[in-house]
């Protein structure tokens, strides 16, 4: 996707945005409501800029609310470098530099990802484009969702990390995390010639 991306399908702006939404939304195992809203933008709640926070070898993103926080409690997500194409924090403040070329002044209660008009990042606008980039690399788009990048960043890992580790990044309590990962056939395959092996 960032390579269809970085082609210029787009203009450069919703380029940066949504190259950085989805990296963040990846490494960060975010829900798509995490980052974008539905209708009005609601600084108590959604993401704004003062909920960014950079250190040497990290970005700390502090989300106010989510799914498993029903308390408001908030909770902070690191996203740390790995010097790659893929990095969430050199996304981060390439987004924020093209953003505050576009939109000089903003206040810290501002929304963190905002679409070409300023306004907050809507969810309809971000899955609109995911899914046009991924018809463009030949993908079914309706097999995608709010949740693809969860279960994108939990299968990418499962046979990589420990499982208590994929809870924490995708802060699960339960067991349910499991539900995310897709198993893919060559895996299953492995298994069953293993049953018959020595």
């Amino acid at each position: 996707m960032i390579t269809v991306l970085q082609k210029g399908i787009l203009s450069p702006f919703v380029t940066a945005l949504i190259e950085t939404a989805c990296i963040v939304a990846y490494f960060g195992f975010l829900r798509c409501g995490e980052l974008t809203v539905n209708t009005d933008f609601d600084a108590s709640c959604n993401l704004c800029i003062e909920d960014i926070t950079f250190e040497e070898d990290y970005a700390i993103l502090h989300l106010k609310s989510s799914k498993t926080d029903p308390f408001r409690s908030g909770v902070n997500i690191y996203l740390f470098k790995n010097n790659t194409s893929l990095c969430s924090v050199k996304s981060l403040i390439r987004y924020l530099a093209v953003r505050r070329s576009r939109f000089s002044i903003a206040c810290n209660s501002s929304p963190l990802f905002v679409m070409e008009n300023g306004e907050a990042l809507t969810r309809t606008f971000f899955i609109n484009h995911v899914r046009s980039i991924l018809e463009i690399i030949g993908l079914n788009p309706s097999n995608y969702n709010g949740h693809s990048f969860r279960i994108a960043a939990a299968t990418s890992v499962a046979l990589k990390i420990e499982d208590h580790l994929i809870k924490i990044l995708g802060r699960w309590s339960s067991e349910c995390y499991t539900r995310y990962i897709h198993t893919p056939k060559s895996t299953i395959k492995q298994a069953q010639l293993a049953l018959i092996s020595d």
